[in-house]
């Protein structure tokens, strides 16, 4: 037993001096290996993790550096083309002549029918074109309301014929005569007034350029594009030989070119007449409404083209060459929103409408009667504010 015991001791004591005293070196050899090719492993993985740390890290401070480079850049960018449109917006608002209406016709004329009809999300500011004359206020061809509608995105244009015969509210005694001599005997504010009357839509603001002015504001946009027939080229040509000007239109049926003096010929075009002996008796008062219409959205689509700056240069130009009563306020929104306004679909009417008036012989001459206002009232609502 005794032996046994001391045997098994003794195999036991051989076990564990082989496992720990009898090979001590191989048993440390094998640990030390172990440990010590772990412990390489992780310096060197530590040691490529760390590279790519610190090119992870050199990366994103380059991202970082370029990242706040273009935002610099984008902001300088944005910065100056706020200052020029500042600047060229800020003058031309400047440069443009304000006169408030005065007298008797500071207040809207209310009809005797009905109120004026008016909505907040529509401007309707009246364009008057002037040809001054040895009258107080000389005449006006063009009378062309721009609305300007926010609610449905659209911008309207109406001319109002002027020979319609209308009833004129003047602070000496109301009377009846053609639209356009509303204009000769009171200027805007009775033009205004008068219109007002008799269509029943309020007139928030006006701007007036006479006829010279006109030329020169094409001028400054370098001309504008129009589809031209030949009559209507014969027609300016005639016209330019007979006043001994010398801007002739060497051009075929089609798209064409104006300047200033041309395009002016072109919208006070309406037949009737003898031009330097040349007989141009067709066409209308409303064939001339329609081109003045056609020339203003020529005039839109040639501005939309353009970018925000040149529209603002182009404002800044021609805002000596404007009147007005529009406030700088109400200006500087107009020019800021040009861009969006611009992209609006553009409308267009002439009133009175066909089917509701007829040609008639009067005391003013030859007039354009309308048989029923309300219903012609009732039209023009329609059309300005898409009423029901």
């Amino acid at each position: 037993m005794s032996d046994g015991y001391r045997q098994n001791s003794n195999n036991k004591g051989d076990e564990y001096s082989d496992g720990y005293s009898g090979h001590p070196h191989r048993r440390s050899s094998h640990k030390e290996s172990s440990y010590g090719d772990s412990y390489d492993r992780r310096s060197s993985n530590e040691d490529v993790i760390c590279s790519h740390s610190r090119e992870a890290k050199s990366r994103r401070k380059k991202k970082k550096s370029y990242l706040k480079c273009f935002v610099s850049f984008v902001l300088a960018v944005f910065l100056i083309l706020t200052g020029v449109c500042f600047v060229f917006g800020w003058k031309a608002v400047n440069s443009v002549n304000y006169l408030e209406l005065e007298g008797a016709y500071s207040e809207h004329y209310q009809p005797v029918d009905s109120e004026l009809f008016s909505h907040k999300d529509v401007l309707n500011i009246l364009i008057f074109g002037v040809d001054d004359d040895s009258s107080d206020y000389g005449r006006s061809d063009t009378m062309l309301l721009l609305s300007v509608d926010n609610k449905h995105s659209k911008l309207k244009l109406t001319s109002f014929q002027r020979d319609t015969f209308v009833y004129v509210p003047d602070c000496d005694g109301d009377y009846h005569t053609k639209l356009t001599n509303a204009f000769s005997y009171g200027g805007v504010g009775l033009a205004m007034r008068t219109i007002e009357a008799n269509y029943g839509v309020r007139i928030d603001r006006y701007a007036t350029v006479n006829f010279e002015t006109f030329k020169s504001i094409v001028d400054v946009l370098g001309g504008v594009e129009l589809e031209l027939t030949d009559r209507e080229i014969l027609y300016i040509n005639c016209q330019v030989a007979q006043n001994n000007q010398t801007e002739y239109l060497d051009a075929e049926a089609g798209t064409v070119k104006l300047n200033g003096v041309q395009a002016l010929w072109h919208i006070r075009n309406r037949g009737g007449d003898v031009i330097n002996g040349v007989e141009f008796y067709e066409g209308t008062d409303w064939d001339r409404t329609q081109r003045q219409r056609s020339f203003m959205q020529a005039l839109m689509t040639k501005i939309r083209k353009g970018s925000v700056v040149s529209a603002l240069k182009v404002a800044d130009s021609i805002a000596p060459y404007v009147t007005t009563n529009l406030t700088k306020g109400e200006l500087v929104s107009l020019l800021f929103k040009a861009p969006r306004l611009m992209n609006y679909k553009l409308e267009q009417c002439a009133m009175p409408s066909e089917g509701s008036w007829g040609y008639e012989e009067n005391f003013a001459g030859s007039v354009i009667y309308v048989y029923d206002w309300q219903s012609t009232q009732a039209e023009l609502c329609r059309f300005i504010y898409e009423t029901d």
